[in-house]
């Protein structure tokens, strides 16, 4: 009788125990499970937000050297500095504001290389652009300047602004070059790789380039006086 009782009593802790420990193990599985699924969804999130400022990025990258494409060819005739040129400057302006207002999101970029470029490219950019818009607005005024002194015949004062005029055109023609020279040496080879990232079709930026510059051939003359 008293074997028997301890034999039940055996039987029902064995049961209880293995209903414990599929418990524990029902209880590991889903918290595992979980884990996995946030971790998931979080590495998906992190990648698509990648794709999405890399995608932004390149898009820049085809738009500012196109720019400075065409303002290039646009410098080589006519007027180098006329209004047409320089709508085309203040046009890389807008796009690095648009940068500037996506900054922040460059952080989701994985490799910190890629982050330096970007930060290198568009940090020489804005130096350019903001070098020649400058330049041209203290030499439209020094032009003003100068016909006052003309008209009141002061030789002196004439000829002081004309040679503070032709260092600022130097430092302007420095400024553009030096734009010129970062879309060349910068914005192809980061395209590549902003372009892996966002997983995007291969495209040749200097293709690209060349077909948007045929559009100053339709541009009048008369935009560069």
């Amino acid at each position: 009788m008293a074997a028997g009782v301890a034999q039940s009593a055996f039987d029902v802790m064995g049961i209880v125990g293995t209903q414990f420990v599929a418990m524990i193990i029902g209880a590991f599985l889903a918290s595992a499970g979980g884990f996995l699924v946030a971790w998931l969804l979080d590495r998906m999130e992190r990648k698509r937000q990648e794709r999405s400022i890399a995608l932004v990025c390149l898009d820049l990258l085809s738009s500012l050297s196109v720019l400075s494409n065409l303002a290039k060819d646009a410098r080589a005739r006519g007027n180098p500095y006329g209004p047409y040129t320089i709508r085309l400057v203040r046009s890389c302006m807008r796009d690095l504001d648009v940068y500037e207002r996506n900054r922040e999101r460059i952080a989701d970029i994985a490799d910190p290389n890629v982050r330096a470029e970007l930060y290198t490219c568009m940090a020489r950019m804005t130096l350019a652009v903001d070098g020649i818009l400058a330049e041209t607005d203290v030499i439209a005024r020094t032009n003003e300047e100068i016909e006052v002194a003309r008209l009141r015949n002061d030789t002196a004062r004439v000829q002081e602004l004309q040679q503070d005029r032709s260092e600022r055109e130097t430092r302007r023609d420095i400024s553009f070059d030096f734009m010129q020279g970062t879309t060349q040496e910068l914005c192809g080879p980061l395209s590549i790789k902003l372009r892996a990232i966002a997983k995007s079709d291969p495209q040749n930026l200097a293709a690209i380039v060349a077909a948007n510059a045929q559009s100053t051939a339709a541009v009048p003359k008369k935009l560069d006086d």
